[in-house]
């Protein structure tokens, strides 16, 4: 999820949960709802200490590691305000926890129980850094700030935080509901990505039957109108079946590649065989991350290979 998305959440939780307003505890609890992504600043060390969880939206992204993060700062939070440990480690834990909930309803996996369990989640609810809740997000502050700089009327102020308080949950209530609805209707071999708006999804078809590969991606939306943006149903020969995998191996060496789904497509020309491997999560209308390999089909080496963000074709 997006910065401002988890910055606005955590304020606005904290407004109608706090009769009191305390404007150091307000930041402290702004502060551990945008804790988790700045492990930003981790990533250069990743590989002097070749550890992938040192990555963005790793091992920060754990309601564990938060929990004992939330202890350390807490303590010293509490000294310096001469308040109750257990408080200051309650209300950071909770609020760093908000933020790791939150990004679970994303497309992008995290493992939110280590160092209990390695293994990684996601719902499937919100696509990661959404544009459209950046922007809501991104209008709702700045016009909160805005108001409260040029009026005094603190009703209409709480009006105001309410508003975008029901606004919001009620906003993901409604992208859970579509993910549960779809999900009942689903065929074998589906699978359902949330689109930018809640009211359009996506749908990939799979089907490995051996060297015969099935694949179709639709644009659908809760009116049941749909568009197919891609389909294709073809027979890979025993060879290029083996460069497919081979190229499924390399991309899988990079930590963030393995969190993500892959549309294969692949063209032949003369002696080179190329695969294109979409990333369906990060897709925006037709267009997505790929990695694209071209193998000289006699020697089987990769003799090209190259990143971009381009149609889906």
């Amino acid at each position: 999820m997006d910065f401002l998305t988890h910055l606005l959440f955590g304020a606005l939780i904290y407004l109608i949960s706090f009769k009191d307003m305390d404007t150091v505890y307000f930041f402290y609890v702004i502060f551990f709802s945008i804790l988790p992504d700045l492990d930003v600043f981790l990533s250069p060390l990743k590989n002097f200490l070749k550890s992938t969880y040192l990555e963005h939206r790793s091992a920060s992204h754990s309601f564990i590691i938060g929990i004992i993060i939330s202890a350390v700062i807490g303590e010293f939070f509490a000294i310096f305000r001469q308040e109750l440990f257990l408080k200051a480690w309650i209300i950071g834990s909770i609020f760093y926890g908000i933020h790791v909930s939150l990004d679970l309803l994303t497309t992008t996996k995290i493992p939110c129980f280590y160092p209990i369990s390695k293994k990684e989640y996601c719902f499937y609810v919100e696509k990661a850094g959404s544009m459209f809740t950046l922007i809501l997000s991104f209008v709702s502050i700045i016009g909160s700030m805005i108001f409260f700089s040029f009026s005094n009327d603190i009703f209409f102020f709480l009006f105001l935080i309410n508003f975008l308080t029901i606004f919001f949950i009620s906003y993901y209530v409604f992208r859970i509901l579509i993910r549960i609805l779809i999900n009942f209707r689903l065929k074998e071999n589906q699978k359902y990505f949330p689109g930018i708006l809640p009211c359009f999804y996506y749908l990939l078809e799979k089907k490995f039957e051996k060297n015969k590969i099935f694949l179709k991606l639709e644009k659908r939306s809760i009116f049941q109108t749909y568009r197919i943006l891609y389909a294709n149903n073809l027979i890979l020969t025993e060879r290029e079946l083996k460069l497919f995998k081979k190229a499924i191996k390399s991309c899988n060496e990079s930590y963030y590649f393995t969190k993500w789904t892959i549309l294969p497509i692949f063209k032949r020309m003369d002696n080179i065989f190329s695969v294109k491997l979409f990333f369906i999560e990060p897709m925006i209308h037709s267009k997505a991350v790929f990695i694209q390999f071209d193998f000289d089909l006699m020697t089987e080496k990769i003799i090209d290979m190259e990143q971009k963000f381009g149609h889906i074709n």
